[in-house]
């Protein structure tokens, strides 16, 4: 088959899907089958408040666990990344010094003409591209 007939295979077949679900809208809608969400249970503001108090119980405990596992090592871990944001030391687990900051190219007038020009050939392909694209279809 070639690529037309597939898309007008393709066109029919969704507007007999469309007939259909129609129908069958229909036909839920005789026989009183609907989409509808079931109503949603609101928890009062009691039940609320003792939700929270609950989590902030948790929280607390989770906080005293963390303290309790902090080791040397941990606190020295930190103060080196404080150091690293301040600027004053390197990042933390790197092996070697930061590289040089590339220098920054400058454009010269034949560079940005050989650039205009390229540019000017790719939108001209991809032009053509689209024409050919749009025959098939």
């Amino acid at each position: 088959m070639t690529k037309e007939q597939l898309l007008n295979e393709l066109v029919d077949c969704e507007i007999e899907r469309r007939l259909l679900a129609t129908r069958a809208a229909a036909l839920r809608e005789q026989l009183g089958l609907t989409n509808a969400k079931p109503a949603r249970k609101h928890i009062s503001a009691a039940g609320r408040a003792r939700i929270a108090e609950a989590q902030r119980k948790r929280w607390a405990a989770n906080g005293k666990k963390a303290q309790q596992r902090a080791t040397p090592q941990a606190a020295a871990l930190k103060k080196r990344w404080a150091a690293f944001r301040s600027g004053k030391g390197p990042r933390p687990g790197a092996t070697e010094a930061p590289k040089p900051a590339k220098k920054k190219v400058q454009w010269t007038p034949a560079m940005r003409k050989a650039a205009a020009e390229r540019m000017r050939r790719v939108n001209k392909d991809m032009a053509k591209r689209r024409a050919v694209g749009k025959e098939a279809a």
